[in-house]
């Protein structure tokens, strides 16, 4: 896996070759289906998502127009969606009962009435072993809007890119920015890094610079803790650039949101003032989780639309919430994620680093 970084970071919407698109195969109506997001010319290679096995055409699936769909007698597991989904809140206290580990929260209703598993908290095989990856071909083109290039907005990392010079770069967030729910991080096949190592790589073919690479980020932590731990997590980096990757746990509305992370940015130039600044709107968390008392899909939108007002020199932003919600308009989410709440699977995650790469990019 780790031989293939230029397969990883190729941007998707560049189409043309398709790299391990993830595909949950869950029964409904008698059939289990899963969408593709380009359509196919030619599908080089059906794995499972550990890439332990790879799946024949006819025998364990057929392709029919933009769908993958798995055969009566095929050897892809799958699962249906009481797999996923619990019909009533006994069922749901029950599974969280029997857990080892206790979570410190739950359960997690829907906006449907049903209750989220939790299973997978912690341990994202429990969904991805119901997801395979394709490989393949499409002569069709990317129609929706691509992230932007803006490396000219941080002109002194263009300058140090330019001259081959040393990046020092620090990424300052929360489990998303810790990496979860990439399989590397686990230990899990098919061991993919992390988004962040796969943007430090990616830096380092593009420009030919040394990269030192901090991450600081902690699961579970919103803008309030980051403005009060930006000293001890990024200031005595003394960085060059900075990547700011929080919102998935922070529950305000937008203006809130960019107060609060003007705040953090001025706590991080505290110390060097021309430190640059890549903000991240965040990943988005599942559609149907919109609810009390945990609200893990909260105003992300709203805050990643409220973070462009911060934009200027010195401060750009990756956009990874246009992409998503692009991708999702063919995709399921049990198609992205690790958790079913809110952490990207491997494919997801990929997305992450071409997003960010590609906002360093020149335009």
């Amino acid at each position: 896996m780790n031989n293939n970084l230029q397969e990883m970071i190729q941007p998707v919407w560049k189409g043309e070759k398709l790299y391990r698109e993830t595909f949950a195969m869950v029964l409904e109506e008698g059939i289990c289906r899963a969408r593709f997001l380009f359509h196919p010319s030619k599908v080089l290679r059906v794995e499972s998502y550990d890439g332990a096995k790879t799946y024949l055409e006819g025998k364990d699936y057929v392709v029919e127009e933009d769908y993958l769909i798995r055969t009566a007698d095929s050897e892809i597991p799958f699962a249906d969606w009481k797999k996923f989904y619990f019909d009533t809140r006994e069922e749901a206290v029950r599974e969280m009962e029997e857990r080892k580990e206790p979570l410190g929260f739950g359960p997690v209703q829907t906006e449907e009435g049903s209750y989220v598993s939790l299973a997978a908290v912690g341990a994202p095989s429990y969904v991805t072993e119901c997801q395979v990856t394709v490989t393949y071909l499409t002569e069709e083109q990317w129609t929706y809007e691509i992230p932007e290039r803006q490396l000219e907005q941080l002109p002194g990392l263009e300058e140090r890119f330019r001259k081959k010079l040393p990046v020092r770069l620090v990424l300052f967030g929360d489990s998303i920015s810790c990496g979860y729910d990439c399989s590397g991080m686990y230990g899990l096949n098919p061991g993919q890094p992390i988004w962040p190592e796969l943007v430090k790589q990616g830096i380092e073919i593009e420009y030919g610079v040394q990269t030192e690479f901090y991450n600081t980020s902690v699961s579970g932590m919103d803008t309030d803790w980051a403005v009060q731990n930006a000293e001890e997590r990024v200031c005595r980096y003394h960085p060059d650039l900075v990547i700011l990757g929080f919102g998935m746990n922070d529950r305000c509305r937008g203006a809130e949101y960019r107060e609060k992370t003007r705040q953090l940015i001025e706590m991080v130039r505290t110390q060097n003032s021309e430190t640059e600044i890549l903000l991240m709107a965040t990943s988005l968390p599942n559609p149907i989780l919109h609810t009390p008392p945990f609200y893990f899909c909260g105003y992300q939108e709203e805050q990643g639309e409220a973070l462009r007002e911060l934009c200027g020199k010195g401060i750009a932003l990756a956009d990874i919430q246009t992409v998503q919600k692009n991708i999702m308009k063919k995709k399921r989410y049990i198609d992205l994620t690790g958790n079913l709440l809110n952490h990207p699977n491997d494919y997801l995650s990929r997305i992450q680093a071409q997003i960010v790469l590609e906002t360093m990019k020149k335009s």
